[in-house]
């Protein structure tokens, strides 16, 4: 019997082992090392064990299944396909087409109106004029365009045009970095916001082709210019296509294509027909490393130049009159909704004075000294009698300001000069000699000191009244008589100092042959103009002049800051006095007198200088101009015009043997590239310019400069100069309405009906180059008559910069101990001691390495600050490091992003990792789009989560058990099989891929594929959207929505698009607490972020389509079962009208006030979150509950970081504020 007992427990016992080992398996697949422990356990552990593997296999399988979903956002798939059906639709394209066909119909019904600001497009008020006020009248419910693409239908759904640009991109070889990408983002937001309100919105692209930076690159590789851009611009195409950008692309245009820069050159041509354009010598930087002129508003303003080595040289060079524009320029600002910071920057550019011109004498200080110690010899006290000035006719308007403004005295206590520190220059036997003269009021001794007196006219030019007084003894032979500027705000009484420039056309007379300022004036002009404008020394010129108001001579100064278009002219060179307000009024009475009368002329002073538009590059639009060769090079050409010269008309070209320029027929090219321009020999004979270092690299193509006219027989010589890059981005957003008119420079009545670009995006470094140009430009077209508008762009908007880090600062202190930068202002203050050093051996490698030798700046007397190169440098949330050390903090100087800085970030990076929207959403959502921001890809993963949770909200995945559409075997995902069989997708890819984003045959079938994908089928939207009727939608669901419409609605009118993502993230926020989602809030939902996210937004709208939409129709139809399987079937190929592209932007909900509500501000910490709406029949209690789950995310963050909830403050009818610290 025992030995049964103890057979039975073996038995069983091996039972349990096995057992046991059975499930370990089962469990984990294979185990080893297990403990014998584990095989000797009893039996309710071995439940518990059991329990605890199914719970972690159940556990495992959920956490796949999970993944699973959050994975559904397949943004690659998602983006690339709708790419490919928006491009290929050509959506602006066709409103564009349809826009212009109804305007042409609608205005061969309509009578011209003579109304004088109809021409202009809005009146001096800045107001729309009657043609736009007609546009907005077009009532929403006319008749829409064909819905199957038809292009013959009368009717529009777009009331009004609405031209939307962007300041056109150079294609540089880096290609887009994401600071375009923040530009291209606004005007991509506000132009399908405004499309979505029925607007016919004009949004093209184009590429400022010709230019510098092709140029240089093109010299260093010695490669064709054509070559380099055509491979630029393609890569720039492919960047913007995938980031959603849409574009009027059949209005493409390239500045460097001849059918372009023809009509750039007939401008030019129609400017010298009109003596608007000339060609004269004058003083130009020069750069020999880019072998080119380059213009003081480039040095000024280009960032890339103000690092070259510029010497002054004297060339021959075309120039366009801007100053004739000047006034009209500055005047006009008030017509346009421009940034008043622009406003200022071109006011102050073109830097307009109003004053008077008077002619005045100068002579030589020797020679008034040397007749003066004449009379001094017989008279101890020689005199000026103010009677003889007085009663002199000519001078007569001058002595009255001097009688009135000194009371009718009879003495006057007034000398020549001053006894002050005037200039070393200055000889002081002139300031001794002057002290001694008075000023008498009487002519009692007139005969006795008559000589004196005939002098003294003689040196002032101030004739005798007696007739006894023989005038053929004053000699006026060598007489100097210059112009003088003034101002109301000169100090006529005051002023001891008069200013001239060094290229004062009679500078060498002036300085009367002194060879020490004969030496600093040949100095200072080879100087560049950023070098004289900063310097303010003068120096005495030896010369003066008389002024009689005051009894005085002043002395002549030269100086270098004033530049050529001023050269002419002297000014006063005001000193500061206490009594300011006296002295203006006496200022004033002085000017205004003088300003009324014949002895002066009113004038207008700029500082801005006609423009330099000729640069010596290849690379560049050619000049249509030819010279014969007999004439002599340096010639100074100006087109004159004997029947109406200062008339602006368009002029017919007249070629003739008596003109000097012969105007070549147009478009005049580029000669064939040769890589061997840009060798220089030393005395190679290039012609065109005198210094063999200065010449235009055109010079050396001499089978291209030379032509032979056969009618004259004359052998004429081409322009080797070409026109610099501002020429074709100077009017391109007019040929972007007509690009492909061959016979015009573009149709007046189309320019007309778009213009003005109703909004104008780009940076504020362009605020003095190109849109001062182009306005220039806009209004010499105006003068012309073949534009309407007085400006071309009604509204501008500058975007801020993307700043990115471009060098960086290693500091020490001054025994060259490294110190970390968060501890350089607190060692600055005193207020730290430096740490003891650990890491002595690795830092002095870094400090042997990084900054011994090399130049430092001393900050405070206490650190050392040393430049040191980006590679020693690894950044690490948004901070910087030293690589070798990562305990020291190096200081990093943020700038604008640029190749040349070597700090651009490429956005194709960022749009493989996180997709397109993310990109647009994340680039917007930095900060305020018209302040400069740091970039940062902080953050980015957050937007990335927050749509790949709208993505996981909206949509999901298809079940086995779900046939709701397995009727539909014939689904071709965005395509239907009549599409197909005709191949219709294969056209419209193929026709996009190759004419505008250089694809090839693999690349099409591979967009192709991606169209018919069947994997469209396998997801369907959520159960958590609900359709309801918008009755059933309860109250205050509808108030929230409503909210938010409002407030993103405002964001982008006013350009907050920031603020509207931040609230875009705020509305999920709330409806994801919801128990269900209404299908009309849904949509609306999406509509609102279609502009900021187009990809995913068209993503769920073809979901709802596809669940909704097709069942709708079907059901109208008698035959349902046949007729519903068609209607499911969206396919964008046959009706692009399904896209959300069509859809209307969402309007409020109607609400029944029936009972007593108020919004209330729902808070944390008093910032403010969102509002709930209160009604008399909510308790406090339940607002709170509501208001704790609308806030639920942003309560559960607070509470994360270890705060707690310590009092909720409740202001009935204003606000609930939770105070968590």
């Amino acid at each position: 019997m025992i030995i049964i007992i103890c057979l039975v427990i073996v038995v069983g016992i091996a039972d349990l082992i096995s057992f046991n080992t059975l499930n370990v398996i089962d469990a984990f697949g294979v185990v080893k090392n297990y403990e014998n422990k584990n095989l000797f356990l009893r039996p309710s552990n071995y439940t518990k064990r059991r329990k605890k593997y199914d719970y972690e296999n159940e556990r495992n399988r959920n956490i796949k299944i999970n993944n699973a979903k959050k994975n559904l956002y397949d943004f690659k798939l998602i983006e690339k396909k709708w790419q490919i059906i928006w491009n290929c639709k050509k959506l602006l394209d066709k409103d564009f087409k349809r826009f212009n066909k109804y305007m042409e119909n609608e205005s061969k019904g309509e009578k011209k109106s003579d109304d004088k600001t109809g021409a202009e497009g809005f009146d001096g008020n800045g107001t729309e004029t009657e043609l736009n006020r007609h546009r907005n009248e077009i009532e929403e419910s006319t008749p829409s365009v064909g819905k199957k693409g038809g292009s013959n239908t009368v009717g529009c759904d777009m009331k009004e045009k609405y031209y939307i640009l962007d300041m056109f991109p150079y294609p540089s070889s880096s290609g887009l970095h994401v600071g375009h990408i923040l530009c291209f983002t606004i005007t991509d937001v506000i132009s399908k916001f405004k499309r979505m309100n029925k607007y016919c919105v004009f949004h093209p692209i184009g590429w400022d082709s010709f230019g510098l930076p092709c140029d240089r690159l093109s010299m260093k590789l010695k490669v064709d210019p054509r070559q380099i851009i055509k491979k630029n611009i393609s890569n720039f195409k492919n960047q913007l296509i995938k980031l959603g950008f849409l574009f009027n692309w059949e209005n493409e245009i390239n500045t460097c294509e001849k059918k372009y820069f023809k009509w750039t050159q007939w401008i030019i041509i129609q400017m010298f027909l009109n003596n608007l354009a000339y060609k004269k010598k004058s003083y130009v930087n020069w750069s020999d490393e880019l072998n080119c002129v380059i213009s003081n508003d480039e040095l000024r303003n280009e960032i890339n130049l103000k690092n070259l080595k510029i010497k002054k040289i004297k060339l021959l060079q075309w120039y366009l009159k801007i100053t004739k524009y000047a006034k009209r320029l500055v005047k006009d600002l008030n017509l346009i909704n421009w940034p008043d910071k622009i406003k200022n920057m071109q006011n102050n550019w073109i830097g307009i004075k109003s004053g008077i011109i008077i002619k005045a004498k100068i002579m030589d200080s020797k020679y008034l000294i040397n007749y003066y110690s004449d009379f001094i010899k017989k008279l101890k006290i020689p005199h000026i009698f103010y009677s003889s000035v007085y009663n002199n006719y000519s001078l007569l308007l001058l002595n009255r300001v001097y009688s009135s403004m000194l009371g009718h005295k009879k003495t006057y206590d007034f000398f020549l000069f001053e006894n002050e520190d005037m200039s070393s220059s200055l000889n002081g036997s002139i300031v001794e000699l002057c002290n001694k003269i008075d000023v008498i009021s009487s002519d009692e001794n007139r005969e006795e000191i008559s000589m004196s007196r005939l002098l003294l006219n003689q040196h002032n030019n101030i004739l005798p009244v007696t007739k006894e007084i023989d005038k053929s003894n004053v000699d006026q032979s060598n007489d100097n008589y210059v112009n003088i500027f003034i101002t109301q705000n000169d100090s006529i009484l005051e002023n001891d100092k008069i200013i001239i420039s060094i290229e004062h056309p009679d500078i060498h007379k002036i300085i009367n042959g002194n060879k020490f300022l004969e030496n600093i004036i040949n100095e200072k002009i080879l100087q560049d103009d950023m070098t004289r404008l900063k310097d303010d020394k003068i120096y005495f010129s030896g010369s003066v002049f008389y002024n009689p108001i005051i009894n005085k001579y002043i002395p002549i100064y030269i100086c270098s800051w004033i530049l050529e278009n001023h050269k002419n002219t002297l000014f006063f060179m005001e000193k500061e006095k206490a009594d300011k307000m006296e002295r203006n009024k006496k200022n004033e009475l002085i000017y205004d007198l003088i300003a009324n009368s014949k002895f002066s002329k009113k004038k207008y002073m700029y500082n801005l200088k006609d423009w330099l538009f000729s640069r010596q590059r290849y690379w560049g639009e050619p000049f249509p101009f030819m010279y014969k060769t007999e004439e002599t090079n340096g010639r100074e050409y100006f087109y004159k015009d004997e029947e109406e010269n200062n008339k602006v008309q368009i002029k017919k070209v007249e070629n003739g043997r008596k003109n000097d320029v012969y105007i070549d027929k147009i478009p005049v090219c580029l000669p064939k590239f040769d890589k061997s321009i840009y060798d220089v020999k030393t005395g190679e004979d290039v012609g065109s310019y005198e210094n063999d270092n200065a010449h235009s690299v055109l010079s050396k193509f001499k089978d291209w400069i030379y032509l032979k006219n056969e009618k004259d027989d004359v052998l004429y010589k081409r322009e080797c100069d070409i026109m610099p890059q501002w020429a074709g981005s100077s009017w391109y957003y007019l040929r972007y309405i007509d690009p492909k008119n061959e016979k015009k420079i573009f149709n007046k009545k189309k320019i007309n009906s778009w213009l003005p670009v109703d909004l104008y995006v780009g940076g504020s470094e362009h605020a003095v180059l190109h849109l001062l140009y182009a306005r220039f430009f806009h209004k010499f077209l105006y003068d012309l008559k073949l534009v309407n508008h007085k400006e071309p762009f009604k509204k501008l908007f500058n975007q801020g910069l993307l700043l990115n880090a471009a060098s960086f600062y290693l500091y020490t202190d001054l025994q060259n101990r490294l110190i970390s930068f968060e501890n350089v202002g607190k060692l600055l203050k005193g207020g730290v001691k430096m740490d003891p050093i650990e890491n002595v051996r690795e830092q002095d490698e870094i400090v042997n390495e990084l900054i011994n030798g090399k130049s430092y700046k001393t900050e405070g007397n206490v650190v050392r600050k040393y430049l040191i190169d980006e590679k020693y440098v690894i950044e690490k949330e948004n901070k910087y490091y030293l690589k070798n050390l990562n305990s020291i903090q190096v200081q990093p100087i943020y700038e604008k992003m640029s190749k040349s800085r070597g700090n651009i970030i490429n956005p194709d990076d960022i749009v493989k990792k996180y997709g397109a929207d993310c990109l647009r959403l994340h680039i917007l959502f930095l900060g305020p789009v018209d302040q400069n921001k740091k970039w940062s890809i902080k953050g980015i993963k957050g937007t990335y989560k927050f749509l790949n949770k709208l993505y996981n909200l909206f949509i999901k995945r298809k079940e086995e058990t779900d046939h709701s559409d397995d009727e539909n075997k014939e689904w071709h995902g965005l395509i239907c099989e009549n599409c197909v069989k005709i191949q219709k997708d294969k056209k419209l890819i193929s026709d996009f891929v190759k004419k505008k984003a250089n694809g090839t045959k693999q690349g099409v079938k591979k967009l192709i594929k991606i169209v018919r994908e069947k994997g469209n089928n396998n997801m369907i939207l959520s159960d958590i959207i609900k359709k309801k009727k918008t009755d059933e939608i309860e109250k205050e669901k509808k108030i929230i929505t409503n909210y938010y419409i409002t407030q993103i609605t405002s964001c982008i009118e006013k350009t907050r698009l920031n603020t509207a993502v931040s609230f875009f993230m705020k509305f999920y926020n709330v409806i994801k607490t919801w128990d269900y989602i209404p299908l009309k809030i849904f949509l609306i939902f999406i509509k609102l972020l279609y502009p900021f996210c187009p990809h995913i937004s068209e993503e769920f709208w073809f979901y709802y389509l596809k669940k909704y939409k097709g069942r709708e129709k079907g059901n109208k139809i008698k035959n349902v079962k046949k007729k519903e399987k068609v209607a499911k079937q969206i396919c964008y190929f046959c009706n692009s009208r399904s896209l959300l592209f069509y859809a209307k932007w969402p309007s409020l909900f109607q609400i029944k006030n029936n009972e007593k509500s108020a919004n209330i501000s729902i808070r944390i910490n008093n910032k403010h979150i969102t509002y709930i709406k209160n009604n008399s029949e909510s308790s406090k209690q339940n607002l709170i509950e509501q208001s704790t789950n609308m806030i639920k995310d942003s309560i559960d963050k607070e509470i994360k970081k270890g705060k707690k909830i310590v009092n909720i403050i409740n202001v009935p009818n204003k606000l609930i504020n939770f105070v968590i610290i």
